[in-house]
């Protein structure tokens, strides 16, 4: 009963969607004539499990749709492909899209489900599955443990919030966005075009730039030669010797390791000679270099520069509660971190707040204790230092920074040398000069986090990950190099090596994916078949590239989907039938024409699909293009070239011509194109047209086209 047949990751544009989706074969079994409603107390059970479902309009069109379509009764099938979005969405990752489609086999469906996490997609199919198993059999299920499990998931896998950020940016400006690795690593862009950040560090953040912020001293010292104001301070090496540097400032003072972040192991506002060996203790945890520092009274502001611009600042408040008169401190710790927006680490905009040794001292000062029920609006601290990162929340003051602060702060980023920046200051009012109150600069961050910019506790959210894209990628910067996807039932390969020939012979930096493997100029660098999605990934991920041309099975491309989200140029060579027909997914040839139609759907409305219009299969095509068409054909009784018709590349008395409307230009006769010379006794032309119809959609010119035409591209190298 229910069982899943198989399961399919589609990670880029595929049969269903121009987006990630997994897809599973489920077989009903002896439920499938059985709908939701004769199912006893089903309807029920599932609503009260999962009473979110009532967001969903499902066909009905509005709140309550899914619902009402229970209780007129409705296949496992479509339930399983609500409850598995729904899990997602509870879990972190809001996502909507899903289609259950019956086949040929009587009580077997094809379901589709939209995911971001792949692993959080993929374990929520499978709480979903036995969700409903328990909802049939009246089975207990562990709603609230399963959910949990799912969100503690989402927070492993998922970008952080900064990261996220980034990403979502590049995305909506149209850059395509990869995660390298389970990190929080981010192409941006493909091939020579591609840059990379690294949560809040591009590929341009000096390393010595980074090794200057995370050295407090040496940053103090560069800031101070160009007059930003600066505490006073010096290294020590024991506690007595932060004890005779705090006696001779007659003030009270700040320990603190001379490397760290996150403000671990910082003690402020010191005063006497154990608060200071204690302080001392614990920044030796954290580290064997100890900076003293005078304290400087104000609040805790941390102001972000990206680019040599102030894009954001904001007032961050050290991790505390409130009384409320009836509950202990740790009872109001427990209150506090069950905020969704908290969780351990940076996975969401808050930090959880911990009750740890240092949190226990901040309770002590205050005469009180973790069973202390302080009254109803009592305030109480359970850190000096305000990071997010220990709890502490954030509030926008961007538009209240002074001038001369916010151009102190450029200065900072400026003199340690950071194209993005975090500057922590000090100030009692940060709409004033720092040296009218006695505030300074008291840290400079490289890869500082975004997080309290994006949802701070109070004020407006600032667009912080787009001023991070727009330093990567100025105004009108393009992000990608063109991209050529080739498929067809014979001939795809030739087409695919011709046309990176052709690119290749104008100067440019050509990958090559094919059966055969993976290319980089004339330099075969896997051997394996490279007709999958995973090699276009590889080929885009080359920091030199020019221009990749992929040749694509059906077979991959219906398993796994594309392996890029749009090309530049989408050739269909052939549709064909008798090679791909009976593949697992393709089972008539409806199927066939609709995997390879995935290439045409994916050509960017600035590019171009190149259509063999002798095949009426491919002709079919043209209307889900959403640029250009160029047909190439070798018959001239083709219909889809006569006179009038766009643009086409044809075979004619054993020239091959050019079309656009009604005028034809010649371009070289069939006998000077040497790969027809160095081909089969019968060779075929269809590749040659196919790739001069790219070369042409490129915009490479005639004379380009004809000289690559008559050179003998070279056979690759392998590399080992």
């Amino acid at each position: 009963m229910l069982t899943i047949q198989h399961q399919w990751v589609l990670r880029g544009p595929n049969i269903w969607a121009h987006f990630p989706v997994i897809e599973l074969r489920l077989d009903l079994g002896e439920i499938r004539d059985t709908s939701s409603e004769e199912i006893p107390g089903f309807n029920d059970r599932l609503k009260s499990w999962l009473p979110s479902l009532i967001e969903h309009r499902c066909s009905v069109g509005e709140r309550g749709g899914f619902f009402q379509r229970l209780d007129r009764g409705t296949y496992m099938a479509h339930i399983l492909e609500h409850v598995s979005l729904e899990l997602q969405t509870l879990a972190g990752t809001p996502v909507g899209y899903g289609r259950a489609r019956e086949t040929e086999e009587e009580g077997v469906y094809k379901v589709a489900i939209e995911y971001e996490e792949e692993a959080l997609g993929l374990a929520a199919i499978a709480v979903a599955h036995e969700l409903i198993l328990a909802a049939i059999h009246d089975a207990p299920f562990e709603v609230t443990a399963e959910l949990e499990r799912l969100r503690d998931l989402c927070h492993e896998v998922r970008l952080g919030p900064s990261t996220a950020a980034i990403a979502n940016a590049a995305r909506a400006r149209g850059i395509p966005v990869r995660r390298v690795g389970s990190e929080n690593l981010l192409q941006l862009g493909w091939g020579r075009r591609q840059r990379r950040a690294w949560t809040a560090e591009t590929d341009r953040t000096s390393a010595i730039a980074e090794a200057i912020a995370q050295d407090k001293e040496l940053t103090r010292m560069l800031l101070r030669a160009v007059g930003v104001p600066v505490p006073e301070g010096q290294p020590v090496t024991s506690a007595e010797d932060a004890w005779r540097f705090a006696q001779a400032l007659g003030a009270p003072v700040v320990v603190k390791p001379r490397y760290g972040n996150h403000g671990r192991g910082v003690t402020a506002n010191l005063i006497g000679r154990e608060p200071i060996a204690a302080a001392f203790a614990a920044a030796r945890e954290e580290g064997s270099s100890i900076l003293c520092e005078r304290y400087i009274p104000g609040a805790d502001h941390r102001l972000l520069v990206v680019g040599g611009r102030l894009i954001a600042a904001a007032l961050r408040e050290p991790a505390q509660v409130v009384g409320d008169g009836r509950s202990s401190i740790q009872e109001l710790i427990d209150a506090t971190n069950r905020d969704p927006r908290r969780s351990a680490g940076h996975a969401t905009m808050l930090s959880l707040i911990e009750l740890d040794a240092i949190a226990l001292a901040m309770l002590a000062e205050q005469g009180l204790t973790s069973e202390s029920i302080p009254a109803a609006g009592q305030r109480v601290l359970l850190r000096r230092n305000a990071n997010l990162s220990t709890g502490g929340t954030a509030v926008d003051v961007t538009d209240q920074v002074h001038p001369a602060v916010a151009a102190q702060a450029l200065e900072a980023a400026r003199m340690v040398g950071l194209d993005l920046a975090g500057i922590d200051i000090l100030a009692a009012d940060i709409a004033c000069p720092l040296e009218e109150q006695g505030g300074a600069v008291v840290e400079v961050n490289a890869g500082p986090g975004l997080r309290m910019h994006l949802e701070p506790s109070a004020g407006q959210p600032r667009p912080v990950g787009e001023a991070v894209v727009d330093l990567l990628f100025p105004e009108d910067t393009d992000s990608r190099i063109p991209l050529i996807a080739v498929t067809g039932a014979s001939g795809a390969d030739a087409t695919a090596r011709l046309i990176a020939h052709l690119i290749q012979s104008r100067g440019d930096l050509v990958g090559l994916a094919t059966r055969e493997g993976i290319e980089i100029g004339n330099r075969c660098i896997d051997p394996r078949d490279g007709s999958g999605p995973e090699a276009a990934r590889t080929l885009l991920m080359h920091p030199r590239l020019d221009a990749a041309v992929l040749a694509l099975a059906a077979g991959s491309i219906r398993r796994e989907g594309l392996g890029f989200d749009r090309c530049r140029v989408g050739v269909v060579n052939q549709v064909g039938q008798t090679l791909s027909l009976g593949q697992p997914g393709i089972e008539t040839l409806d199927d066939l024409v609709r995997v390879k139609r995935c290439i045409v759907e994916a050509v960017a409305p600035d590019g171009c699909c190149v259509l063999n219009a002798d095949d009426p299969l491919a002709v079919g095509m043209a209307e889900s293009c959403r640029g250009a068409v160029i047909w190439f054909a070798s018959d001239p009784e083709t219909p889809s070239v006569t006179p009038g018709i766009g643009r086409a590349v044809l075979e004619r008395d054993d020239l091959i011509v050019l079309a656009t409307g009604d005028a034809v230009e010649s371009l070289l006769p069939l006998g000077q194109v040497v790969w027809i010379e160095q081909g089969r006794e019968e060779p075929q032309i269809q590749p040659i047209l196919a790739a001069v119809a790219t070369a042409w959609g490129l915009g490479l010119s005639l004379d380009e086209i004809r000289a690559g035409l008559m050179t003998i591209p070279p056979s690759p190298s392998h590399s080992r």
